[in-house]
């Protein structure tokens, strides 16, 4: 018990918010649904125009869970997970979209990691699932996260999903700067980097986040996601740990996926004008983003195969890495 009290940090729970309606509710219920106590949970309403901010308010007046709302002008994603940060107290945070999902064991588990590793963040596996039907279309675990960070930034990989499924020492956040308010779809990338110089990276390999595809989300978009792009390779492939030959692989990478995705939406001619700045960077790239990317939704159907059911999982142990 002695132990027990010793090690039992607070953790404090930031949720940026933006016209999420029509999720917020079972959001915060599974945030609520904890089986390690929340210290405290922020929403930052980022200019919602829906009834979102009346659902957390609503929510929050019947629940148990200390849920606070703050209101900003529309910012983005970065300037509304800053404010949060800003405003929490407790000695680890985690990040949550609004529109994503946390099995109950999630916290405790990554608090008993954290313990036992010393890791400044820690990260889950995770599940895509469909809005509408839920069901799971996607299965994301991994054991070797700096391995998979470099595959991230490299857009050979499904990313770590630390908006939803991160938690982070506070002195950690205390000793690198926020969000970068220019990058608001890739921003949890960004800030991936730059934490990982502060602490080692640990991973809990089994699904313990459901994360939601529905049509509103801003990686859809793909201009977004090339000028983002860019602006964190311009921020983060000058850092030692980046040779040139990987920030040119990288940067070929991002024109090479964005040019076939504009070439599949009809848009051949910045289409091609991306594929020609992928062919001068590193022609390779040209066959090797669409190889892998094949692979990648090949892996991740196998797993959600084997997931057997839709989110949540039900009466079972959500499964592990391969």
């Amino acid at each position: 018990m002695n132990d027990l009290r010793r090690w039992r940090p607070t953790v404090s729970v930031v949720i940026p918010m933006y016209q999420a309606g029509p999720w917020i509710a079972e959001t915060l219920a599974s945030v609520a649904s904890q089986t390690y106590p929340i210290h405290e949970c922020v929403v930052v309403d980022d200019g919602s125009t829906d009834d979102g901010p009346a659902i957390v308010r609503s929510f929050a007046s019947t629940s148990t869970l200390d849920i606070r709302l703050v209101s900003q002008e529309n910012g983005g994603v970065s300037a509304a997970r800053n404010r949060g940060l800003d405003l929490v107290s407790g000695e680890l945070v985690a990040l949550l979209d609004a529109d994503d999902l946390w099995l109950p064991t999630k916290i405790q588990r990554q608090v008993d990691l954290l313990e036992a590793s010393g890791a400044a963040i820690c990260f889950s596996g995770f599940a895509q699932f469909e809005t509408a039907t839920r069901r799971v279309h996607g299965v994301v675990s991994y054991r070797n996260a700096q391995r998979a960070l470099r595959r991230w930034l490299a857009l050979e990989g499904s990313g770590l999903c630390l908006a939803s499924s991160g938690l982070i020492r506070r002195d950690a956040l205390d000793r690198v700067r926020r969000f970068d308010p220019r990058v608001s779809i890739c921003e949890d990338l960004e800030f991936t980097v730059r934490i990982c110089r502060v602490g080692p990276m640990a991973v809990d390999p089994s699904i313990q986040v459901g994360y939601r595809s529905h049509d509103r989300q801003a990686h859809r978009v793909l201009e977004g996601v090339a000028t983002n792009t860019a602006v964190l390779f311009d921020e983060v492939l000058t850092f030692e740990e980046f040779s040139p030959a990987f920030a040119r692989r990288c940067r070929a990478g991002l024109d090479a996926y964005v040019g076939y995705g504009m070439l599949a939406s009809s848009r051949w001619r910045p289409g091609m004008t991306h594929l020609w700045a992928a062919f001068r960077r590193d022609p390779v790239r040209l066959v090797t983003i669409p190889l892998i990317g094949s692979a990648r939704r090949f892996l991740r159907g196998a797993r959600a195969r084997r997931f057997c059911g839709p989110w949540p999982p039900v009466g079972r142990e959500a499964p592990g890495a391969r």
